[in-house]
């Protein structure tokens, strides 16, 4: 079902409901997805109250939700969004949302389908207007609600190959890296909010400290994010070879004492006149509670979405 609706003083709204879950979309700003959750149930996104119902601002606001940014982080990014946006029904579950062009020479298009079971496939398409190349690419935003916490699956860990048992045949690439990490000036890794596992990473958001972030080069994996009852998945793309922002990342994450954010980067290179790049993002919501301490919980519950 896709059809107009009112929103918290917003007066056309797209709401997309199918098995139980909805969407809501936002037309009087965005490009921008307001609302995830469980019909009747909470939302998974944050949303800033003294923020939505508005419009035409002279600066950038948050509002909350998930929205469609521009890497690396500058100027170009925080063009307001402020302005109404164009869509087109393209099916019974699926929907264009168009935005005008930006002051920056960009303009930004969503493709939004949802399955049968609730999931959520976003195609953020980013085009160059100008007759320049752009040093720009996709950046996709979860602003996830307060009082949850991120799960971040990590690669297989293996004992150097030196303290494995006599006779275990040695693999070379076990002696080369299989992760980085970026770090900013304000995160420190004795940060209470932080439990890094051998097979996941914990990150809660927590009303009482303040910014932090970190950036992973991952792999085609899914990373979620427990609030009460409710886990929010979503899959970050991965293109081995290709050159990322901020020293090779495609997953960032930032928190601070209102909210948490999932963040998902493109490959970045020159964006040539007329050119487009796309990035792809699959969500799922489930409700359940997963105990995150026991690591065969969690490799279980991420095996249903292999």
């Amino acid at each position: 079902m896709i059809e107009e609706i009112n929103y918290h003083g917003w007066k056309r709204n797209l709401l997309i409901r199918r098995n139980g879950i909805e969407l809501v979309v936002t037309l009087e700003v965005g490009p921008r997805l307001i609302r995830y959750g469980f019909v009747g149930g909470q939302n998974v996104f944050k949303e800033y109250p003294e923020q939505i119902g508005k419009s035409g601002e002279s600066e950038w606001r948050i509002r909350g939700g998930h929205r469609f940014w521009t890497a690396p982080e500058a100027e170009h990014s925080y063009d307001v969004d402020n302005v109404p946006v164009n869509y087109d029904v393209l099916g019974d579950d699926s929907v264009r949302i168009v935005s005008p062009v930006s002051k920056f020479g960009y303009q930004k298009t969503l493709h939004i389908s949802m399955q049968d079971d609730g999931g959520v496939t976003i195609e953020h398409l980013l085009q160059n207007t100008t007759d320049q190349p752009l040093e720009i690419t996709p950046w996709s935003l979860s602003v996830m609600a307060a009082g949850g916490t991120a799960i971040i699956p990590q690669p297989p860990f293996r004992p150097h190959p030196d303290e494995r048992p006599e006779g275990t045949e040695k693999i070379m690439e076990d002696f080369l890296p299989n992760r980085n990490i970026t770090l900013w000036p304000y995160t420190s890794l004795c940060d209470p909010r932080f439990t890094l596992g051998n097979s996941y990473w914990q990150i809660r958001q927590s009303t009482e400290h303040g910014a932090t972030k970190l950036g992973l080069k991952l792999p085609n994996i899914w990373v979620g994010y427990q609030l009460s009852d409710c886990v929010f998945c979503k899959k970050t793309p991965y293109i081995p070879g290709a050159y990322y922002p901020d020293n090779g990342v495609n997953f960032e994450l930032f928190t601070n004492k209102a909210m948490l954010e999932l963040e998902c980067l493109a490959p970045l290179e020159k964006l040539g006149p007329g050119a487009s790049r796309s990035l792809v993002e699959n969500w799922r919501l489930f409700r359940e509670s997963v105990n995150w301490a026991d690591e065969n919980a969690g490799s279980q519950f991420f095996s249903r979405l292999a």
